[in-house]
């Protein structure tokens, strides 16, 4: 069984839709964890997710692809966090946490390496997406987006340079990207503005590889409330915390640390 970058596992066929213009890598013979797979991700790469919800498969229906969200990935110190703009706003989160909760399936695609080793600046992106934390969700925009994928996309293509005060998925993810390179070079659709992009276009735009079908490997335990104390013979314990494969326990005071 291969392991490259495209995503592919030895020579068997693609999934396909017959309605899809992004055909999926096939799922391997076994599954495979996040918590196997997360030292690979990279500041950059993606998550793609294939929703299980009526809005999912309206933006699925309507981007022509089997996807309708869309999540950025980074490294932060040994944490690997997702940002995304979701009906709370633009947030980041645990990646294992989104894996384990999400109704559907989510898909690991890698930015390429020879765009990472050029024009790709990861601190670009990840400023971008940190200004961007807390801005509210674009509800009527993402209808709009419908409209404009109905109508051919002949909306004014130019982008805005002002701070939005509303986004959502794939203009936020849009905005980060093409932010993250001089000219314009990772915009993922030159002739469509960010609110014009739908998850779709950062499958088919050629700057990601497709990975794997991602599996929560944790037994459930990234899709609890980590920070609740176990409670052991009716007592709570120490609050545990989680470093996106396991729970972990506080640091112990020194015997000498009198407070």
């Amino acid at each position: 069984m291969s392991d490259d970058a495209s995503g592919t596992y030895g020579h068997a066929p693609r999934e396909h839709h017959p309605r899809w213009k992004v055909s999926l890598a096939p799922r391997p013979h076994e599954n495979r964890k996040y918590q196997d797979l997360r030292e690979q991700m990279k500041t950059g790469d993606l998550l793609l997710f294939r929703g299980n919800r009526v809005l999912s498969g309206v933006i699925e229906r309507l981007s022509d692809s089997p996807y309708s969200h869309v999540a950025i990935l980074a490294r932060w110190r040994d944490r690997v966090v997702a940002f995304q703009a979701d009906l709370r706003g633009v947030e980041v989160l645990p990646a294992s946490t989104m894996v384990c909760k999400y109704s559907g399936k989510v898909d690991w695609w890698s930015l390429k390496q020879a765009l990472r080793e050029g024009p790709f600046q990861e601190e670009a992106l990840f400023n971008t997406a940190l200004t961007l934390l807390g801005i509210k969700y674009a509800y009527w925009r993402l209808f709009e987006l419908g409209l404009r994928i109905v109508l051919g996309r002949t909306l004014n293509p130019k982008d805005a340079h002002a701070t939005p005060d509303s986004l959502f998925c794939s203009e936020f993810v849009s905005r980060c990207y093409r932010n993250a390179a001089p000219d314009n070079l990772l915009d993922v659709d030159k002739m469509a503005n960010d609110a014009c992009t739908s998850p779709a276009d950062f499958a088919t735009c050629g700057f990601f590889e497709q990975r794997y079908q991602l599996f929560d490997g944790s037994n459930g335990q990234a899709c609890e409330g980590l920070l609740e104390p176990p409670i052991h013979r009716g007592k709570p314990g120490p609050a545990l915390t989680w470093d996106g494969t396991k729970r972990v326990q506080p640091p112990l005071a020194p015997e000498n640390d009198v407070r």
